[in-house]
């Protein structure tokens, strides 16, 4: 489909000198910017660096039978069992009594994308920004599933009748099984006709489905579970964490570990990114002023960024360890400072020389 300019605004003269003294205005607003993102990098590192692990915590735990536990017992527990359910769930589709399931039915449509965009151009020897807005139509599956009945937990117990468990707000570690699956075309009467559908969250225009498929998963009612959680008076309805799987002890362990590794990357690399970019906007203007000669700002500016990123990378690291291990730190902050007193101290008793 084609491009639509939605707006234009005109950013000065397309002369060399025009560009010029723009560039470097808009470097000397930007030093703002790099404080900002330095200030945004140096809280990433902080925030995260006290990050609860589940993984320590849940490793930490001893894994009990549930039979074991008592109903004068109370806090975080990690126990295990065969599930006894009162009431079973009929997983849709499907004859088998499960005691989770999760329903997903998609539809598969043609639907309206829009994009924005901006390109820089000259007009009358001006240099205009526009902003151009393009739509096309594009493919997707659509998640069409019932968001309060699409996935169900049984309440059960474990131990016997020991423990209750009330799993709706767990964090569902499974290894599940597929029930039903299906695909199948859609015939609509007024295939041509567009309409609006919701997708991520916007109203957009759409043709008629041409297939759906629908997939029930979930897990048995007698597979032997793990329930990590708030215990009190025999019950367990949350936790931090809280969490039900039909997996052994080691793969909840592993899959913890995993996650939290994953973030723990990202959010470094994410801080490292915007200190570099921080540090290297501070000193934009120096590079902007030399583009006097073209592209000579350029060119210096990518091998700064290199050496910010080094100094980022530093900065991040010590940053991490400081926050993570600050005894240790302030340990070796108060020996520097004695080091340097007694130092000091023994410089000043010490005789001068004979003249």
């Amino acid at each position: 489909m084609a491009d639509n300019v939605v707006s234009e605004t005109v950013l000065g003269s397309s002369g060399f000198f025009g560009r010029y003294g723009r560039g470097v205005t808009n470097s000397i607003k930007g030093i703002g910017g790099g404080f900002t993102s330095i200030a945004l990098g140096f809280a990433i590192i902080y925030f995260t660096a006290g990050m609860t692990e589940n993984s320590a915590i849940v490793q930490k735990l001893v894994l009990t039978p549930a039979e074991n536990i008592t109903t004068a017992q109370t806090g975080l527990v990690k126990i295990a069992g065969t599930p006894v359910v009162s009431s079973a769930l009929t997983a849709p589709k499907s004859t088998e009594k499960v005691l989770y399931y999760k329903d997903t039915i998609e539809e598969f449509r043609k639907i309206e994308e829009t994009t924005v965009s901006t390109k820089t151009v000259q007009k009358d020897g001006q240099d205009v920004q526009q902003q151009i807005e393009s739509k096309q139509w594009v493919d997707k599956w659509i998640d069409k599933s019932d968001t309060t009945s699409g996935t169900k937990w049984a309440n059960f117990s474990l131990g016997g009748s020991k423990v209750q468990v009330e799993p709706q707000s767990s964090s569902a570690m499974l290894n599940t099984k597929t029930f039903f699956s299906e695909e199948k075309p859609f015939v609509d009467p007024n295939p041509t006709v567009v309409s609006q559908i919701t997708y991520l969250g916007k109203s957009v225009n759409s043709y008629p489905p041409t297939k759906t498929r629908q997939i029930v998963t979930g897990i048995t009612a007698d597979q032997p579970l793990i329930v990590i959680g708030e215990v009190n008076s025999g019950v367990i309805r949350s936790g931090k964490p809280f969490i039900v799987s039909n997996k052994t002890d080691a793969e909840i362990l592993a899959d913890l570990k995993s996650t939290e590794k994953m973030i723990f990357w990202i959010t470094k690399g994410l801080a490292w990114l915007l200190i570099a970019g921080g540090l290297t906007a501070i000193i934009g203007p120096i590079f902007a002023v030399l583009d006097i000669l073209p592209g000579l700002g350029g060119a210096l500016k990518s091998i700064v960024f290199l050496v910010n990123g080094v100094i980022a990378a530093i900065i991040v690291f010590l940053g991490t360890l400081v926050i993570e291990y600050w005894y240790v730190a302030l340990g070796i902050l108060i020996a520097l400072i004695a080091l340097l007193f007694v130092m000091k101290k023994g410089k000043s008793t010490t005789p001068s020389s004979a003249q």
